[in-house]
């Protein structure tokens, strides 16, 4: 369905990666400009919860739509609310989302490469000297890598844009084995606003999900 309203391309928009450079750039000299920062790093894994489409008769098909990746972060301490940060984060992410409908025999999974980018508020509630909850939320963006795959027909095709909006929010633990070093997981949602689509289309998708994850954080 959304191969048939786009041409095929294998050309990367070289504005776009510089657009990723600068950006990742900022966010790591503004995370090396604190003294006290915790650097961390998460793998984690998606289910789609909530994605639509607005492609007539074409639904969305639960079991296929997942994804994994992973990240790094930085946590940086705001000083005038004990146990508050700024989180910001860069990682990569493998997409997949199901396609089915009857009327234009559609049985067939898109996917996308992506580089996230959410840049959090998270607050620490210590429960004791080793464990602590927190809550987070905050906005997102996205950049889409490469081109969109039928996972079916083999084909690719363009995406109109590669720049994808969304809202995190999560509740999560940590779990300090020392002063210096953690345990950390989280439960995330992620409440997409842009629809994926190919060029020239009207039609497309905003993925939607549950995200899992876990990892470990240091403190500097």
């Amino acid at each position: 369905m959304l191969e048939s309203v786009m041409p095929n391309t294998q050309n990367e928009g070289s504005s776009m990666k510089k657009i990723i450079s600068i950006v990742c750039l900022a966010v790591t000299a503004a995370t090396l400009a604190f003294s006290e920062v915790t650097f961390g790093f998460r793998g984690f894994g998606d289910f789609g919860a909530g994605t639509s489409t607005n492609i007539e008769n074409t639904s969305t098909e639960t079991k296929k739509n997942w994804g994994y990746g992973g990240s790094v972060f930085g946590k940086i301490p705001i000083s005038v609310v004990e146990n508050l940060y700024v989180q910001p984060e860069v990682g990569f992410m493998h997409n997949s989302i199901g396609l089915k409908s009857s009327k234009y025999n559609l049985n067939s999974t898109l996917s996308y490469n992506s580089i996230v980018m959410p840049v959090l508020i998270n607050y620490g509630i210590p429960i004791n000297q080793s464990f602590l909850l927190f809550v987070e939320g905050g906005p997102q963006v996205s950049f889409i890598t490469g081109d969109l795959k039928d996972d079916k027909s083999k084909t690719t095709s363009d995406p109109d844009s590669r720049i994808l909006f969304s809202a995190i929010a999560g509740i999560g633990a940590s779990y300090a084995f020392s002063p210096a070093m953690a345990l950390v997981t989280d439960l995330r949602y992620d409440l997409g606003f842009t629809t994926i689509k190919t060029e020239n289309a009207s039609e497309g998708v905003i993925p939607r999900g549950l995200n899992f994850s876990a990892g470990f954080h240091v403190k500097f």
